[in-house]
């Protein structure tokens, strides 16, 4: 059986109103602050392994999630750092998730050219880049394949590239590519 892999999920909530970030710079002792480079707090997470930005408008920006419960986890993290250092804010922010990617390697090699005639609404051109990039019936989501049979899909939701996921994947099996059954269970 193939496996599907979660590899990011990208999650933003709003935090309060404001934050001023020179300020809770000196305070929040693991934070870093590079406004000449980017105007945001950076604070990095090691369990779960985590990374999330503060902007001074109150916005938060998590990466590196794999579940639903890290996230969770580190909205709650950030929360409560922010309480200690004495930080006004809301103890439950709604997050939204703004993208998910997942992985799954085939096993095989895939013949990237004649996948290229045989798809449609495809990009491949692998002196830029070297994978397939597919665009199906789901403007939400894409699709990368690899000659090495790894395929990469980026989403909204993980409903979506998981229904994008089996969709390539059907495409691929009626191509000729052996499909090993319950590819995208979890």
């Amino acid at each position: 059986m193939v496996e599907v892999q979660v590899e990011n999920i990208v999650v933003s909530f709003t935090i309060s109103s404001s934050l001023d970030l020179p300020k809770l710079a000196e305070i929040l002792p693991d934070a870093t602050y590079n406004p000449d480079e980017v105007p945001v707090i950076v604070l990095h997470f090691s369990k779960p392994r985590a990374m999330a930005t503060l902007s001074s408008t109150g916005n938060v920006v998590m990466t590196g999630l794999k579940s639903m419960d890290e996230i969770h986890d580190v909205v709650k993290m950030v929360t409560d750092r922010l309480d200690v250092v004495g930080v006004q804010c809301d103890k439950t922010p709604e997050s939204m998730v703004k993208n998910v990617t997942v992985s799954t390697d085939l096993k095989q090699t895939l013949k990237l050219r004649r996948l290229e005639k045989f798809l449609q609404t495809v990009e491949y051109n692998p002196r830029i880049f070297p994978g397939l990039v597919y665009k199906g019936d789901d403007q939400n989501t894409v699709i990368l394949l690899f000659d090495s049979g790894k395929i990469v899909c980026n989403g909204i939701r993980l409903e979506d590239v998981t229904i994008a996921l089996d969709n390539i994947l059907n495409k691929l099996v009626s191509f000729g590519i052996k499909k090993e059954e319950d590819v995208c269970q979890k």
